[in-house]
Protein backbone atom coordinates (compact mmCIF):
# COMPACT_ATOMS: atom_id res chain seq x y z
CA UNK A 1 0.00 0.00 0.00
CA UNK A 2 2.75 2.37 0.88
CA UNK A 3 4.52 1.72 -2.35
CA UNK A 4 1.30 2.32 -4.58
CA UNK A 5 0.71 5.48 -2.34
CA UNK A 6 4.24 6.40 -3.42
CA UNK A 7 3.29 6.31 -7.24
CA UNK A 8 0.94 8.26 -6.76
CA UNK A 9 2.48 10.99 -5.21
CA UNK A 10 5.04 10.83 -7.54
CA UNK A 11 2.79 11.82 -10.57
CA UNK A 12 2.26 14.94 -9.42
CA UNK A 13 5.54 16.15 -11.10
CA UNK A 14 6.74 19.49 -12.04
CA UNK A 15 5.86 19.14 -15.90
CA UNK A 16 2.21 17.88 -14.87
CA UNK A 17 1.88 21.13 -12.34
CA UNK A 18 3.17 23.29 -14.62
CA UNK A 19 0.29 22.32 -17.22
CA UNK A 20 -1.84 22.46 -15.12
CA UNK A 21 -1.16 25.98 -13.68
CA UNK A 22 -0.91 27.78 -17.48
CA UNK A 23 -4.24 25.95 -18.47
CA UNK A 24 -5.93 27.04 -14.81
CA UNK A 25 -3.86 31.07 -15.38
CA UNK A 26 -4.69 30.99 -19.35
CA UNK A 27 -7.61 29.45 -20.33
CA UNK A 28 -10.66 31.78 -19.45
CA UNK A 29 -14.15 30.10 -18.52
CA UNK A 30 -17.15 31.51 -20.58
CA UNK A 31 -19.87 29.80 -18.54
CA UNK A 32 -22.73 31.09 -16.41
CA UNK A 33 -21.44 31.62 -13.13
CA UNK A 34 -24.37 28.92 -11.63
CA UNK A 35 -23.35 26.49 -14.28
CA UNK A 36 -20.22 25.93 -14.02
CA UNK A 37 -20.05 22.74 -11.94
CA UNK A 38 -16.73 21.21 -12.70
CA UNK A 39 -13.72 22.85 -13.26
CA UNK A 40 -12.36 23.83 -16.73
CA UNK A 41 -8.83 23.11 -16.18
CA UNK A 42 -9.87 19.34 -14.02
CA UNK A 43 -11.61 19.06 -17.63
CA UNK A 44 -9.26 19.66 -20.09
CA UNK A 45 -5.91 17.77 -17.98
CA UNK A 46 -8.34 14.93 -17.62
CA UNK A 47 -8.91 14.66 -21.08
CA UNK A 48 -5.16 15.29 -21.98
CA UNK A 49 -4.16 11.92 -19.83
CA UNK A 50 -6.86 9.92 -21.16
CA UNK A 51 -5.87 10.23 -24.49
CA UNK A 52 -2.56 9.05 -23.21
CA UNK A 53 -4.03 6.42 -22.33
CA UNK A 54 -5.43 4.98 -25.71
CA UNK A 55 -8.99 7.00 -25.31
CA UNK A 56 -9.96 8.18 -28.56
CA UNK A 57 -13.67 9.17 -27.98
CA UNK A 58 -15.56 10.95 -25.20
CA UNK A 59 -17.50 8.21 -23.52
CA UNK A 60 -14.05 6.66 -23.53
CA UNK A 61 -12.41 9.34 -21.66
CA UNK A 62 -15.85 9.38 -19.27
CA UNK A 63 -14.63 5.98 -18.60
CA UNK A 64 -11.21 6.60 -18.04
CA UNK A 65 -11.95 9.44 -15.39
CA UNK A 66 -14.51 7.23 -13.25
CA UNK A 67 -11.45 4.09 -13.17
CA UNK A 68 -9.00 6.85 -12.48
CA UNK A 69 -10.78 8.66 -10.26
CA UNK A 70 -8.46 8.28 -6.86
CA UNK A 71 -5.30 8.59 -9.27
CA UNK A 72 -6.82 12.32 -10.52
CA UNK A 73 -7.85 13.19 -7.07
CA UNK A 74 -4.61 13.73 -6.41
CA UNK A 75 -3.94 16.80 -8.04
CA UNK A 76 -7.31 17.64 -9.74
CA UNK A 77 -10.17 19.06 -7.67
CA UNK A 78 -12.95 17.03 -9.65
CA UNK A 79 -15.28 19.37 -8.13
CA UNK A 80 -18.67 18.13 -8.88
CA UNK A 81 -17.25 14.60 -9.48
CA UNK A 82 -16.64 12.92 -12.79
CA UNK A 83 -18.50 14.48 -15.72
CA UNK A 84 -20.36 12.75 -18.45
CA UNK A 85 -19.02 11.80 -21.86
CA UNK A 86 -21.53 14.70 -23.37
CA UNK A 87 -19.90 17.27 -20.63
CA UNK A 88 -16.40 16.44 -21.54
CA UNK A 89 -17.44 17.29 -25.40
CA UNK A 90 -19.02 20.37 -24.64
CA UNK A 91 -16.50 21.72 -21.92
CA UNK A 92 -13.83 21.22 -24.40
CA UNK A 93 -15.80 22.34 -27.56
CA UNK A 94 -16.07 26.52 -25.40
CA UNK A 95 -11.99 26.22 -24.87
CA UNK A 96 -9.97 29.16 -26.77
CA UNK A 97 -8.46 27.07 -29.29
CA UNK A 98 -5.90 29.41 -29.59
CA UNK A 99 -4.80 29.87 -26.35
CA UNK A 100 -4.96 26.16 -25.65
CA UNK A 101 -2.46 25.66 -28.52
CA UNK A 102 0.11 28.38 -27.28
CA UNK A 103 -0.13 26.57 -23.77
CA UNK A 104 1.46 23.38 -25.94
CA UNK A 105 3.70 25.04 -27.75
CA UNK A 106 5.22 26.91 -24.89
CA UNK A 107 5.33 23.31 -22.79
CA UNK A 108 7.03 21.74 -26.18
CA UNK A 109 9.71 24.91 -25.80
CA UNK A 110 11.11 23.70 -22.41
CA UNK A 111 12.60 20.35 -24.86
CA UNK A 112 15.65 21.35 -26.19
CA UNK A 113 16.31 21.69 -29.88
CA UNK A 114 19.07 22.30 -31.80
CA UNK A 115 19.17 24.93 -35.13
CA UNK A 116 20.30 24.73 -38.28
CA UNK A 117 23.08 26.79 -39.09
CA UNK A 118 21.33 27.63 -42.49
CA UNK A 119 17.88 28.63 -41.62
CA UNK A 120 15.87 28.12 -38.29
CA UNK A 121 12.82 26.13 -39.49
CA UNK A 122 11.04 24.51 -42.30
CA UNK A 123 7.49 24.93 -41.55
CA UNK A 124 4.95 22.70 -43.32
CA UNK A 125 1.34 24.06 -44.22
CA UNK A 126 -1.05 20.89 -45.00
CA UNK A 127 -4.38 19.92 -44.69
CA UNK A 128 -5.96 17.27 -43.04
CA UNK A 129 -9.69 16.09 -43.00
CA UNK A 130 -11.27 13.88 -40.17
CA UNK A 131 -14.17 11.92 -42.44
CA UNK A 132 -15.92 10.52 -39.60
CA UNK A 133 -17.28 14.07 -38.55
CA UNK A 134 -19.53 14.60 -41.85
CA UNK A 135 -22.88 13.31 -42.48
CA UNK A 136 -25.41 12.71 -45.32
CA UNK A 137 -27.88 14.69 -46.27
CA UNK A 138 -31.48 13.76 -44.67
CA UNK A 139 -34.86 15.04 -44.55
CA UNK A 140 -34.06 16.82 -41.14
CA UNK A 141 -30.53 18.39 -42.06
CA UNK A 142 -28.76 19.20 -45.31
CA UNK A 143 -25.12 17.83 -46.18
CA UNK A 144 -22.40 18.39 -43.03
CA UNK A 145 -19.13 18.39 -44.71
CA UNK A 146 -15.88 16.54 -42.35
CA UNK A 147 -14.24 18.70 -40.05
CA UNK A 148 -11.17 20.13 -42.38
CA UNK A 149 -7.73 21.66 -40.92
CA UNK A 150 -5.07 23.83 -41.63
CA UNK A 151 -1.61 22.21 -40.13
CA UNK A 152 1.53 24.36 -39.77
CA UNK A 153 4.27 21.26 -38.71
CA UNK A 154 7.26 22.66 -37.35
CA UNK A 155 10.43 20.70 -38.52
CA UNK A 156 12.37 21.51 -35.44
CA UNK A 157 10.03 20.96 -33.13
CA UNK A 158 8.39 17.78 -34.88
CA UNK A 159 5.16 19.51 -34.04
CA UNK A 160 2.21 21.06 -35.31
CA UNK A 161 2.57 24.98 -33.99
CA UNK A 162 -0.42 26.34 -35.18
CA UNK A 163 -3.81 25.14 -37.14
CA UNK A 164 -7.15 26.92 -38.66
CA UNK A 165 -10.23 25.32 -39.00
CA UNK A 166 -11.06 25.73 -42.82
CA UNK A 167 -14.76 27.33 -43.67
CA UNK A 168 -16.95 24.44 -44.82
CA UNK A 169 -17.40 26.94 -48.16
CA UNK A 170 -13.82 27.32 -48.92
CA UNK A 171 -10.51 25.59 -48.93
CA UNK A 172 -7.29 26.03 -47.64
CA UNK A 173 -5.72 28.60 -50.34
CA UNK A 174 -7.62 31.81 -47.70
CA UNK A 175 -6.45 29.93 -44.58
CA UNK A 176 -2.84 30.20 -44.94
CA UNK A 177 -2.20 34.42 -44.50
CA UNK A 178 -4.63 33.73 -41.33
CA UNK A 179 -1.59 31.28 -39.72
CA UNK A 180 0.85 33.50 -41.80
CA UNK A 181 -0.33 36.41 -38.93
CA UNK A 182 0.17 34.06 -35.96
CA UNK A 183 3.58 33.31 -36.86
CA UNK A 184 7.30 34.69 -36.38
CA UNK A 185 8.79 33.63 -39.95
CA UNK A 186 11.75 35.38 -39.50
CA UNK A 187 14.82 32.64 -40.66
CA UNK A 188 12.21 30.20 -41.46
CA UNK A 189 11.09 28.47 -44.79
CA UNK A 190 7.64 27.89 -45.64
CA UNK A 191 6.60 24.99 -47.87
CA UNK A 192 3.09 23.40 -49.50
CA UNK A 193 1.63 21.96 -52.01
CA UNK A 194 0.75 23.14 -55.27
CA UNK A 195 -3.32 23.89 -54.30
CA UNK A 196 -1.59 26.98 -52.16
CA UNK A 197 1.16 28.35 -54.57
CA UNK A 198 -0.64 31.73 -54.63
CA UNK A 199 0.40 35.43 -55.47
CA UNK A 200 -1.18 36.81 -52.02
CA UNK A 201 0.11 33.27 -49.77
CA UNK A 202 3.89 33.76 -50.84
CA UNK A 203 3.53 37.76 -50.75
CA UNK A 204 2.11 36.92 -46.98
CA UNK A 205 5.27 34.74 -46.44
CA UNK A 206 8.13 37.53 -47.22
CA UNK A 207 5.64 40.25 -45.48
CA UNK A 208 5.89 38.26 -42.31
CA UNK A 209 10.13 37.87 -42.92
CA UNK A 210 10.42 34.53 -44.10
CA UNK A 211 10.90 32.44 -47.46
CA UNK A 212 9.24 29.88 -48.75
CA UNK A 213 10.08 26.55 -51.56
CA UNK A 214 6.51 25.70 -52.69
CA UNK A 215 5.34 23.32 -55.64
CA UNK A 216 3.93 24.16 -59.50
CA UNK A 217 1.22 22.70 -60.87
CA UNK A 218 -1.28 23.09 -63.68
CA UNK A 219 -3.29 25.17 -61.29
CA UNK A 220 -0.95 27.91 -62.24
CA UNK A 221 -1.13 26.96 -65.77
CA UNK A 222 1.21 29.68 -67.35
CA UNK A 223 3.91 29.65 -64.28
CA UNK A 224 3.62 25.94 -64.47
CA UNK A 225 4.14 25.34 -68.17
CA UNK A 226 7.37 27.96 -68.43
CA UNK A 227 9.17 26.27 -65.50
CA UNK A 228 8.20 23.28 -66.94
CA UNK A 229 9.15 24.16 -70.46
CA UNK A 230 12.81 26.37 -69.17
CA UNK A 231 13.76 22.72 -67.61
CA UNK A 232 14.62 20.78 -70.88
CA UNK A 233 16.82 17.95 -71.31
CA UNK A 234 19.88 20.54 -72.37
CA UNK A 235 18.87 22.74 -69.40
CA UNK A 236 19.28 19.86 -67.04
CA UNK A 237 22.47 18.30 -68.73
CA UNK A 238 24.02 22.00 -67.44
CA UNK A 239 22.90 21.95 -64.40
CA UNK A 240 24.44 18.64 -63.66
CA UNK A 241 27.81 19.82 -64.77
CA UNK A 242 27.05 22.60 -62.53
CA UNK A 243 26.71 25.61 -64.81
CA UNK A 244 23.66 28.31 -64.04
CA UNK A 245 22.78 26.39 -61.48
CA UNK A 246 23.11 23.21 -59.10
CA UNK A 247 22.46 19.62 -58.34
CA UNK A 248 22.28 16.83 -56.46
CA UNK A 249 21.45 13.31 -56.20
CA UNK A 250 20.31 10.98 -53.57
CA UNK A 251 19.27 6.91 -53.42
CA UNK A 252 17.10 5.49 -51.18
CA UNK A 253 16.42 1.52 -50.61
CA UNK A 254 13.60 -0.19 -49.47
CA UNK A 255 12.75 -3.69 -49.71
CA UNK A 256 10.48 -2.92 -52.98
CA UNK A 257 11.91 -0.25 -54.48
CA UNK A 258 15.22 1.71 -55.53
CA UNK A 259 14.46 5.29 -55.94
CA UNK A 260 16.28 7.91 -57.33
CA UNK A 261 15.97 11.61 -56.15
CA UNK A 262 17.67 13.83 -58.58
CA UNK A 263 17.51 18.21 -57.35
CA UNK A 264 17.89 21.04 -59.97
CA UNK A 265 17.62 24.90 -58.95
CA UNK A 266 18.94 27.68 -60.86
CA UNK A 267 18.62 31.42 -60.12
CA UNK A 268 18.39 32.03 -63.61
CA UNK A 269 14.88 33.49 -64.04
CA UNK A 270 15.01 36.79 -66.11
CA UNK A 271 13.70 35.21 -68.77
CA UNK A 272 10.61 34.73 -67.48
CA UNK A 273 8.39 37.52 -67.68
CA UNK A 274 5.81 37.69 -65.06
CA UNK A 275 8.77 36.96 -62.42
CA UNK A 276 7.53 39.99 -60.83
CA UNK A 277 3.62 38.89 -59.84
CA UNK A 278 5.60 36.32 -57.16
CA UNK A 279 7.15 38.37 -53.98
CA UNK A 280 10.51 37.92 -54.31
CA UNK A 281 11.08 35.25 -56.84
CA UNK A 282 15.11 34.29 -56.98
CA UNK A 283 15.30 30.64 -58.46
CA UNK A 284 13.12 27.96 -59.94
CA UNK A 285 14.11 23.88 -59.55
CA UNK A 286 12.58 20.56 -59.91
CA UNK A 287 12.93 17.08 -58.51
CA UNK A 288 13.10 14.07 -60.68
CA UNK A 289 12.07 10.93 -58.80
CA UNK A 290 12.99 7.61 -60.40
CA UNK A 291 11.81 4.58 -58.91
CA UNK A 292 12.64 0.95 -59.66
CA UNK A 293 10.54 -2.15 -58.15
CA UNK A 294 12.15 -5.82 -57.67
CA UNK A 295 10.88 -6.55 -61.32
CA UNK A 296 13.13 -3.59 -62.95
CA UNK A 297 9.89 -1.46 -63.62
CA UNK A 298 11.05 1.89 -63.75
CA UNK A 299 8.47 5.03 -63.14
CA UNK A 300 9.29 8.61 -63.06
CA UNK A 301 7.31 12.03 -61.38
CA UNK A 302 8.43 15.01 -61.79
CA UNK A 303 7.43 18.03 -59.28
CA UNK A 304 8.39 22.07 -60.04
CA UNK A 305 9.27 24.46 -57.44
CA UNK A 306 9.22 27.99 -57.04
CA UNK A 307 11.56 29.86 -54.28
CA UNK A 308 12.41 32.68 -52.68
CA UNK A 309 15.76 31.72 -51.53
CA UNK A 310 19.37 31.75 -53.52
CA UNK A 311 20.56 28.51 -54.83
CA UNK A 312 21.97 26.28 -52.31
CA UNK A 313 20.81 23.03 -53.19
CA UNK A 314 21.13 21.82 -49.90
CA UNK A 315 18.43 24.01 -48.48
CA UNK A 316 16.60 23.17 -51.32
CA UNK A 317 16.36 19.46 -51.51
CA UNK A 318 15.95 19.19 -47.45
CA UNK A 319 12.96 21.53 -47.48
CA UNK A 320 11.43 19.56 -50.64
CA UNK A 321 12.07 16.36 -48.78
CA UNK A 322 11.13 17.21 -44.87
CA UNK A 323 7.06 18.53 -46.49
CA UNK A 324 5.99 15.29 -46.37
CA UNK A 325 6.83 14.91 -43.00
CA UNK A 326 3.69 16.52 -41.86
CA UNK A 327 1.71 13.83 -44.03
CA UNK A 328 4.24 10.92 -42.06
CA UNK A 329 4.89 12.18 -39.00
CA UNK A 330 1.68 13.94 -38.05
CA UNK A 331 -1.42 13.49 -40.16
CA UNK A 332 -0.64 9.36 -40.31
CA UNK A 333 -0.86 9.05 -36.22
CA UNK A 334 -3.67 11.14 -36.07
CA UNK A 335 -5.31 8.60 -38.31
CA UNK A 336 -3.60 5.19 -37.34
CA UNK A 337 -2.32 6.23 -33.80
CA UNK A 338 -5.45 8.12 -32.76
CA UNK A 339 -7.90 6.88 -34.66
CA UNK A 340 -9.01 10.05 -35.52
CA UNK A 341 -11.27 9.13 -38.44
CA UNK A 342 -13.65 6.94 -36.21
CA UNK A 343 -14.60 10.00 -34.47
CA UNK A 344 -18.00 10.56 -35.32
CA UNK A 345 -18.43 14.28 -33.12
CA UNK A 346 -19.98 16.61 -35.30
CA UNK A 347 -19.26 19.56 -32.77
CA UNK A 348 -16.32 20.73 -34.89
CA UNK A 349 -15.17 23.08 -32.17
CA UNK A 350 -15.23 20.06 -29.99
CA UNK A 351 -13.14 18.26 -32.59
CA UNK A 352 -10.71 20.78 -33.32
CA UNK A 353 -9.85 20.96 -29.80
CA UNK A 354 -9.48 16.94 -29.26
CA UNK A 355 -7.61 17.18 -32.19
CA UNK A 356 -5.10 20.08 -30.78
CA UNK A 357 -4.71 17.85 -27.99
CA UNK A 358 -3.96 14.70 -29.43
CA UNK A 359 -0.84 16.38 -31.12
CA UNK A 360 0.35 17.22 -27.69
CA UNK A 361 0.18 13.93 -26.31
CA UNK A 362 1.56 12.77 -30.04
CA UNK A 363 4.84 14.53 -29.33
CA UNK A 364 5.02 13.38 -25.82
CA UNK A 365 4.80 9.87 -26.78
CA UNK A 366 7.23 10.68 -29.48
CA UNK A 367 9.73 12.15 -26.84
CA UNK A 368 9.39 9.01 -24.71
CA UNK A 369 8.89 5.94 -27.70
CA UNK A 370 13.03 5.33 -27.01
CA UNK A 371 12.10 4.12 -23.54
CA UNK A 372 9.66 1.75 -24.99
CA UNK A 373 12.31 -0.02 -27.46
CA UNK A 374 10.66 -0.93 -31.06
CA UNK A 375 6.93 -0.40 -29.89
CA UNK A 376 4.45 1.67 -32.25
CA UNK A 377 2.86 4.61 -30.68
CA UNK A 378 -0.22 2.85 -30.74
CA UNK A 379 1.06 0.03 -28.28
CA UNK A 380 2.86 2.33 -26.09
CA UNK A 381 -0.44 4.13 -25.36
CA UNK A 382 -2.05 0.62 -24.21
CA UNK A 383 1.04 0.50 -22.03
CA UNK A 384 0.28 3.48 -19.93
CA UNK A 385 -3.22 2.93 -20.05
CA UNK A 386 -3.02 -0.36 -18.52
CA UNK A 387 -0.74 1.14 -15.76
CA UNK A 388 -0.78 4.76 -15.46
CA UNK A 389 0.83 5.73 -12.56
CA UNK A 390 4.12 3.80 -13.32
CA UNK A 391 4.37 4.59 -17.21
CA UNK A 392 3.29 8.69 -16.10
CA UNK A 393 6.59 8.80 -13.58
CA UNK A 394 8.57 7.41 -16.59
CA UNK A 395 7.51 9.04 -19.48
CA UNK A 396 7.74 12.46 -17.57
CA UNK A 397 11.07 11.69 -16.27
CA UNK A 398 12.31 11.26 -19.82
CA UNK A 399 11.22 14.77 -21.29
CA UNK A 400 12.65 16.19 -17.44
CA UNK A 401 16.30 15.01 -18.44
CA UNK A 402 15.96 16.85 -22.13
CA UNK A 403 14.15 19.56 -20.67
CA UNK A 404 14.31 23.42 -18.62
CA UNK A 405 11.21 22.61 -16.65
CA UNK A 406 11.44 23.62 -13.18
CA UNK A 407 14.55 25.87 -13.98
CA UNK A 408 12.29 28.94 -14.11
Amino acid sequence: MKTKEFKLKKVKSHQIKELKEDIKKNIKDPRQLGKKVYKIWDIVIVVILAVLCDCNEWEEIEDFAKSKKKLLSRFLKLTGGIPRAKTYERVISIVDSTVLNSIFVKFIMKIKFTYNKEFKDILSFDGKVDKGSSRAANEKRDNIKPLNVLNVYSDKLQYCIEQEMIEDKTNEIPTIPILIERLNLKGVICTWDALNTQTDNVKAVIENGGDYIVALKANQKTCYEDVRDYFDEERLKLLRIGYEGSYLVENEKSQSKVIKYEYYQTEQIEWYEDKGKWCKLRSIGLVKKTSIDTKGKESVEIRYYISSIFTNIRVFSEAIRKHWNVENKLHWHLDFTFRSDNNTTMNKKALFNLQIIKKFDLKILNEAKEAYGNKSLKRIRKDIARDIEVELIKIFNIIRKSSNFGSS
